[in-house]
Parts: C-alpha cells; structure tokens; sequence
C-alpha cells in the first residue's frame, strides 16, 4: 500500500485527471438535467399554445355558428313564397333571429343585380349596391358553394378596421339567382377576443382562412389583413391536417416560434397562435445560468484544488530533477558540470591507479569568445557554445567524458589514454572548431573560432584530480600565450611562470593602490623640427622586482581587470603633469595617453575625461588619447561606440596606436571618429634594411592621407627612417633620433634646453 500512495505521489498528472474526471460528470449531469429542463419549457409551452388556440377556436366558432344560424334563417324567411305579406312585415318576420348578432355585424339581403332590398338595421334598405364584392359575384357564378367567406374589406362605413362576409345564394323555385344574403363581421371582434391573450414580447396570433388570407392578426398591422400566406413554407403544415403544432422560423421578421393551429369547425378558417421561442427558453436561460454559473464555479474550484495539488507536487518533484540536474549538469549545453567532472574524474583515475593505466585531461578554452559575447550578444554566444558542445561530444569516445567547467572552459577526460592518443584527439577537436558556426541571426552569419588545448597525463603530470586539472589549465594558457589556436603538453617550469604571473600581478596591484609607479614622456617632434606634444608612458620599478618591463606588466593589468584603474591614474597624473609643465612656463602644446577597450565600456567616460581636464584647466584640444585597433574591432558595441562619439564630440583628438599589427580591417577607419594614425615601430625600425618593411610603412601612410589622417611615425631612430617617412607624408615623428622616454623634470629640462633644427 505504502509502495501505491508513493508511486501515486510521483503522478502529479493523476491528480489533475481526477479532478476533471470529476468536473465532466457534474457537468454532464447539470447539462442533462438543464436539457430536461429546456424539454419540459417546450413542452410547457405547446401546452399553453394548444390550450389558447383550442379555446380561440371554440370562441370563433361559437361566434360564427351563432353567426350562421341567424343567415339561415333570413334566407329560409326569404325563399319561403308570401306574397300576401307587405315587405315591412316580410322583412320583419326574417330579421327577427338577426337580433342575436346585431353586435357583431348586419345581415343584407340583395336582388340579383346586387342591390341592396333588405337590411337588419332598418327598415328602409339602403341604395347601397354590392354587386362588385367578391362574395356576390361568387355566389352568382358558383351556385354550389353554399356558405362562402369573403376576402377582407373595409365597410362603407368609416371604421379602423375591416370586415369579412358570411353569405349564401338567394334561389328561386327554379334555382335561378335571386341574389345572396350576407352577414357582415367586423375583424374588430377578433381584435378584441385575441387581446385577452397572453404571447409574450414576440408571440402572434393569425385568424386566417384555409387559403391562407390573413383575416387578423396580433399584434396588429392593417397592412397585414389581407396579405396571403399561401407562399410560405409553413403553409401546408397548418391546412394538411386539423390541428398541430410545429417549430418554425418566421419569413416576415426572422422570429423563430413553436406554432400551434387548429380548424375553426367545418369553416374554412385556421386560428394559429405562435409563441416566441426566445420567450419560451427565456425562464429556463435565467435557472440555467445560475444552475450553470454555480456549477462552473463548483467545477473551477475542484480543478483549482486538483491543479493547486498537482502544480504543488509536479513544482516539487521539477525542483528535485532540476536540483539533481543542475548539482551534476550544465544547462546551456547539458554536459557533465565542475561538479560532475571531479566526480567522474575521481572515478578514472581510481580506475587508473587498480588497473595501473592512463589517461588524460584536456583542457579546452575558446580563443577570443569574449569577442563574440561583446560584438554579438550573448544569446549568440550560447548558441556558439551549445554547437561547440555538440561537436566536443563527436570528437571522443563513448567511454571518454567531455565537461563544461563553466563560461567558455571545457574539459575532456580520455581513458586508457596515451601521449600519442592524446594528440590524436587534440587535433580532433582543433580541426573541428576550425570549421564555422552558422547562428540564428536571421543574417546568415557564420563564425570562425579556433581553441586553446592544453594536456595533463597521468601519472606523469600530476597523482591527483586537482592537480590534472591545474596542469592541465596552465598547458592551456602556454597555448594561448603561444599564438592560440594550438595545443599545448604539460611541462615542469609552467607552474613556476604560472607562480611568478600571480605574484607579479600582485605586486602590480599594491603599487598601483600605494601610488609607487612613475611616469616618463617621450617628445612627439613636427618636420620643422617643433615640439608636437609628447607622450605619456607608465614605468615600474619594484624593490624586488626590479625593473618591469611595460609590455610585461601591462599584459598582466589586461588579463586581471587592472588596466582600467591604471589607465585612469595614467590620465590623471599626464594631465597634472602638463598643467604643472605650463604652470613652469614649458609650452607643450598637448599630451597623447594611451586607452584601452575596457575605458570606453565605462558609461561616465566622456563625463570622466571631461572633468579632468577641467580639474586641471585643460583644453579638449590639449590631449590625444591613443587606443588599439582592438577598440575599433570591439567598437560595434553600443556602449564603446557611444563612448567614441561622446568623447569626439568633447573635441579630444583620437589617435590609433600601432596600426597595422592588430586583427581591424581598413573599413573600420572610416566608421569612427578617428583624427590620428600611428605606424608601429616594428615597421619603422627596419626601413633601410627591408623592402616589405619599407612597403608597408608606405602603405600605412598612404591610407592615412587618403583618409587625411594626421600620421605620426614611433621608433624613429635614424636620419634616413626619419627622411623616407618624411618623403612618404609622415610629418611628425616619436622615438630616439630625437629624445627616449625622459623623467618630468629631465623632459622640462629637454623641453627648455634643446634647441630642435
């Protein structure tokens, strides 16, 4: 039983099904109960509208027998031979039963040529001729028709509403036609009879005869008497049979009613009564709605319980899977996370220690993935990283491990692995990460990345996991230092360059927090031979370090997250340093400091710079600040891009250092706001010695020209350089022919004393 209830447990889904399990037989039950209910409203309402139109019908023929028997018995008075009787007491003794029916209407009697020669209400008879009504001209032309019942019409008299005739054929002995004798009934009658009846806002009531000539109708319209309704498709319902009842939707307003009729007698007349079926439904919608509304409501908060158990239960056994997930694997790519990766690392090398085997650990890193993340979002790069996993897995065996330590760090664990098999391997993957990533930028783009490796064997690099891990991390970065793109063994004097990069970058961080390193500027000389500017370069000198080179120790403020900071005190102390120069009355017209990519990522830097200068009652036009071609690569970012602009737009001068050594292309030259070109001195130093040197100094400046770029040559150090760059466009020059990085107060010193011709 226990074992039931905890599988149970484990089906959050059974829960829900159960609830709507239950919700479908409440509402099946409610819906079969309101169905009766809306039956018995239907068949409530065909009693009610038989019961009316029996007792119309009832009502009407009572009236019309009534009506009937009193023209009878003025035409039997009539055929019956009197001569010796005057005509007052003839039509005295035939209109003596018409008294009966002198509310309703009046009975005539005419000579053949339609003349009236008798009337029930006076004496005298009229001159009124009614040759031309249809019941007349029937009973002459159709000798058996008998009692015959005329079309509606209005009486000669003013009256709202019109009137029918009852007559019969007035013969003489011979059969021949005498005239007719006919009793008038005014509709009104009818009108006031139906009035009595209930119908609800869309019932009707229609008196008609078999034909289908309205007689009268409620409501009333006098424009419906009269019409005919033979043409309907509900007409043969009501003269096929007696009586009946049926559903039908009305032509003439589009009102959907269950009509009930019946046969007024043997008279050719059919009473209809129709009730709105909107009126018949409309007691049982109001119960249906509240019985509905309840039951909905019932039903709602079955399912909320059923769903509130159920999403309780399915969140917590989800949060177990995910806790389980995300405590041993990585989410973007679904590899073995850090986690995971020293348990199945501690397991192989188990395995490896019983069975005396090796294996090996690769650590894997992407080259310059932070590119991709800076320049095309991060969803890019997650896609970059799902495919690079994917392709991981194809480049190992089953029984090997591939892992995602995290960011852009995989580890790949080979079992009974060699040298020989490792490198295998490690070409593997270098050759598929040399294909290109087709991503899903809806561009078409495909990116080129390539992979650092570095390997760790054991047992010769190392008896523990960690230890692989750190070796095999260090063999990495050898890689990576090597010109990326590479693979890289494990060697012994990788942790001692490993050990002495930490404690260098320490040493960087306190002098640059104690405020221990020192500035030195080198002059920026014209072609007339005029001081230019200079620039400012940063020096360290250590108590026991010595002296640091600054490629060494500014690499190292790069990879730390330092250079920022260092850039900042490097522009401050610059700054200072030419206000306290013109201060002396040294005249340097203006002060180049060199930026990095990470200054533009700051928002405020612009603000930044623009304070400073103002701190120091500087101009814009007295500072050039000189930046990479990395800043140009990484310029497609929005906030290094809005930095640029903001900073041109301060008016200081942007100058980019070392060009032609970095990865930009030419296009991006004349994208940003760029006023200065500096050709590297590696180019520079060989002009004289190398023709492909001389080639691509000369290209250098002749894309500053044509850009009309100021063009500024460093390492300048012999006549001859200085006169080709001269000849070429090059017109201000930086490097030892002239002066190297001097000291503030021996550059004041050079600055007051030499003489430049």
């Amino acid at each position: 039983m226990a074992r039931t209830r905890t599988s149970l447990l484990k089906k959050p889904a059974l829960f829900l099904l159960a609830g709507i399990c239950i919700t479908l037989v409440t509402t099946g039950v409610v819906a079969i109960a309101l169905y009766q209910m809306r039956l018995d409203a239907m068949a409530q309402a065909r009693d009610v509208a038989n019961n009316l139109a029996i007792s119309l019908e009832k009502e009407t023929e009572r009236t019309l027998d009534i009506y009937q028997i009193a023209l009878r018995n003025v035409l039997t008075s009539l055929e019956t031979p009197s001569p010796e009787l005057p005509i007052e007491t003839r039509q005295l003794l035939a209109f003596n039963s018409a008294g009966a029916i002198s509310d309703l209407g009046v009975i005539i009697a005419t000579d053949a040529s339609g003349r009236v020669v008798l009337d029930s209400r006076s004496m005298q008879p009229s001159s009124m001729d009614i040759s031309q009504r249809d019941y007349f001209q029937v009973q002459r032309q159709s000798p058996d028709v008998g009692l015959y019942f005329s079309k509606p019409f209005m009486p000669i008299t003013k009256s709202d509403y019109a009137s029918i005739a009852m007559s019969r054929r007035l013969a003489g002995a011979s059969g021949r036609f005498e005239g007719v004798v006919a009793g008038t009934l005014s509709m009104k009658y009818f009108h006031n009879l139906f009035n009595g009846s209930i119908l609800g806002d869309h019932g009707v009531l229609t008196l008609m005869r078999t034909d289908g000539i309205v007689l009268m109708r409620r409501p009333y319209k006098p424009e419906d008497v009269g019409r005919s309704l033979a043409e309907g498709s509900a007409f043969p319902s009501l003269v096929d049979s007696d009586h009946g009842s049926f559903v039908h939707r009305s032509s003439a307003d589009g009102t959907r009613r269950l009509y009930s009729f019946r046969r007024i007698g043997h008279y050719p007349m059919v009473v209809v009564v129709g009730l709105g079926v909107q009126d018949i439904y409309a007691g049982w919608r109001k119960r249906a709605a509240a019985i509905g509304s309840v039951t909905a409501v019932l039903d709602i908060f079955t399912i909320m319980l059923c769903l509130m158990f159920s999403a309780q239960l399915q969140r917590r056994l989800a949060m177990e899977r995910q806790l389980q997930k995300l405590a041993w694997f990585d989410t973007l790519t679904g590899l073995p996370n850090r986690r995971q990766v020293n348990r199945l690392a501690r397991r192989i090398l188990a395995e490896a220690r019983r069975h005396s085997s090796h294996f090996a650990v690769l650590f894997i890193d992407l080259d310059r993935f932070k590119r991709i993340n800076d320049t095309q979002g991060h969803g890019i790069g997650d896609q970059v990283l799902s495919e690079v996993a994917q392709r991981l897995r194809n480049c190992v065996r089953d029984e090997d491990a591939i892992g995602r330590l995290g960011g852009d760090e995989f580890v790949a664990l080979l079992k009974h692995c060699d040298v020989h098999k490792a490198a295998h391997v490690s070409d593997g993957i270098l050759a598929a990460m040399q294909q290109p990533i087709a991503v899903n930028t809806g561009r078409g783009v495909n990116i080129a990345l390539g992979v650092s490796v570095g390997i760790a064997l054991y047992p010769d690099d190392g008896q523990s996991v960690d230890v692989l891990l750190r070796n095999a991390d260090m063999a990495m970065y050898r890689a990576k230092s090597s010109g990326r793109n590479q693979m890289h063994f494990y060697a012994a004097e990788y942790a001692h360059e490993a050990r002495e990069h930490i404690e260098l970058e320490i040493a960087l961080q306190h002098a640059l927090r104690a405020g221990t390193l020192q500035m030195a500027y080198q002059p920026k000389i014209g072609a007339w031979g005029t001081l230019h500017g200079a620039e400012a370069l940063v020096r360290w000198r250590d108590e026991s370090l010595g002296i640091v080179a600054p490629e060494r120790f500014v690499a190292i403020a790069q990879e730390s997250g330092l250079i920022a900071e260092l850039d900042t005190w490097v522009l401050c102390q610059a700054c200072s340093q030419l206000a306290a120069w013109r201060a002396e009355g040294v005249n340097i017209p203006s002060i180049s400091v060199n930026v990095c990519s990470a200054d533009f990522k700051r928002a405020d830097y612009a603000e930044f710079i623009a304070r400073t200068l103002q701190d120091h009652g500087l101009r814009s036009s007295d500072l050039i600040l000189e930046m990479t071609e990395r800043v140009m690569l990484e310029a497609s970012t929005d906030d290094i891009l809005r930095s640029l602009d903001a900073v041109h737009a301060l008016g200081v001068t942007l100058s980019i250092d070392d060009f032609g050594t970095g990865y930009s292309s030419l296009s991006h030259l004349h994208c940003f706001p760029v006023q200065e070109l500096k050709i590297d001195k590696s180019f520079v130093q060989d002009i004289g010695i190398s023709s492909m040197a001389e080639s691509l100094a000369q290209t250098v400046m002749n894309i500053g020209n044509a850009l009309k770029l100021t063009i500024v040559a460093e390492g300048v150090e012999t006549q001859a350089q200085r006169d080709f760059l001269s000849r070429h466009g090059c017109l201000i020059y930086q490097g030892y022919l002239y002066s190297p990085p001097l000291a503030p107060r021996d550059f004041a010193q050079w600055a007051k004393a030499r003489v430049i011709d």
